[in-house]
């Protein structure tokens, strides 16, 4: 199936589709979560993003994609811990925190937790589990009460803030999730890949990479907009 599905994106889409039922509501318990990553998440030098995907809510029965990327390091570490995707479904009793600590998965209380800000779920979950480098994606306020915009927050300040995905996260008492992993992530061809990543990083430097450099996201409206791509009307249509 990695092969088949290369990354993500890929991936996401084939495991959407094999889980998810139509019709179900982004708040029901059956509805599935995802956590994946990239076939070059975990590799110093190379790919740092995670993506999230899942369906959102009653208006938009599609799926949706939200990236996390640069400084997250909550990715490469699922990575580490053995992880290519992690599918959550049902709902908590209570609010409650996944701990994946590479091969040991626990369901943990997060009672106390309860209206916390990210910021400060972060610090707890980690002063809890005793390791300061313990990554965590978590939800504030927001999410626990099912907002349809709230974001899930990495790392304290990167956002997965696309379609609501923190009211999903919200909708099955789950307040975060905490990773550590502590394994190497191996390449078949490291001097390939290492050039590879040469390739890449030159590419950073030049002018592909220079609308990131001045208005960030919002360059690739018009792109967007030019390939039929573009979010509009609350995806009633693909283009303004």
């Amino acid at each position: 199936m990695a092969k088949d599905y290369i990354g993500g994106v890929g991936l996401g889409i084939r495991l959407l589709f094999d889980n998810s039922k139509a019709g179900t509501d982004a708040y029901d318990p059956d509805n599935p979560n995802y956590l994946l990553t990239g076939p070059l998440s975990g590799h110093y030098g190379a790919d740092r993003r995670k993506q999230l995907r899942c369906r959102i809510n009653n208006l938009q029965r599609q799926a949706v994609s939200a990236m996390l990327k640069l400084t997250a390091l909550f990715g490469p570490d699922l990575k580490r811990a053995g992880y290519d995707a992690v599918i959550i479904t049902g709902k908590a009793p209570k609010l409650s925190y996944l701990w994946l600590d590479d091969e040991k998965v626990e369901i943990r209380n997060a009672e106390h937790l309860k209206n916390a800000t990210v910021n400060e779920t972060d610090h707890k979950i980690r002063e809890e589990l005793g390791d300061f480098y313990i990554r965590t994606s978590a939800i504030g306020e927001a999410g626990e009460k099912l907002c349809r915009f709230a974001a899930i927050i990495n790392d304290e300040f990167r956002a997965i803030g696309r379609s609501g995905m923190g009211g999903v996260m919200g909708s099955k008492n789950l307040k975060a999730v905490a990773v550590r992993g502590t394994h190497d992530v191996n390449v078949a061809n490291l001097d390939g890949f290492k050039e590879f990543v040469k390739l890449i990083y030159e590419r950073m430097k030049g002018p592909s990479t220079k609308k990131y450099k001045t208005l960030g996201t919002p360059e690739n409206v018009l792109v967007l907009n030019s390939l039929s791509a573009l979010a509009t009307r609350n995806w009633t249509n693909a283009t303004f």
